[in-house]
């Protein structure tokens, strides 16, 4: 009795380069989200600030609410091109643990997003001793 002979046909080839496909697309996202990561992570530990993106300098009064979010306060950095990303912002007061005392501060495109919530905290360690 002779052995079985493989089917082939256009159903196997279909699924066969079925396969390949979905092996190259998960390729591609994992490539896609490692980068994406990457990039994250070192603007999060990266202490540059948004002048090394733009070539001009800008000036910003922030009025920071009692009760205001800090994602908020990064919204109103971003928008007025003082931090180059409302997130990073977030994840690093996460990151250095920073409490923000309400107040108006005045922000620069030169200070990197660090510096600015070392800023913001220092103001609320100094509102905390004069109570």
């Amino acid at each position: 009795m002779a052995g079985k002979a493989s089917k082939t046909g256009p159903g196997k080839d279909f699924f066969h380069y079925l396969r390949i496909i979905i092996a190259i697309l998960m390729g591609v996202f994992i490539g896609i989200s490692a980068y994406v990561g990457f990039r994250f992570g070192r603007m999060v530990f990266s202490d540059e600030p948004m002048t090394r993106i733009r070539t001009d300098h800008v000036s910003y009064e922030l009025t920071v609410q009692k009760g205001q979010s800090v994602l908020s306060i990064g919204k109103d950095l971003e928008e007025h091109g003082i931090i180059e990303n409302r997130f990073v912002f977030f994840v690093q007061s996460r990151i250095y643990k920073c409490r923000i005392a309400p107040g108006t501060y005045t922000v620069s495109s030169r200070d990197s997003s660090k510096a600015i919530l070392k800023s913001l905290e220092n103001a609320f360690v100094l509102k905390s001793q004069e109570e």
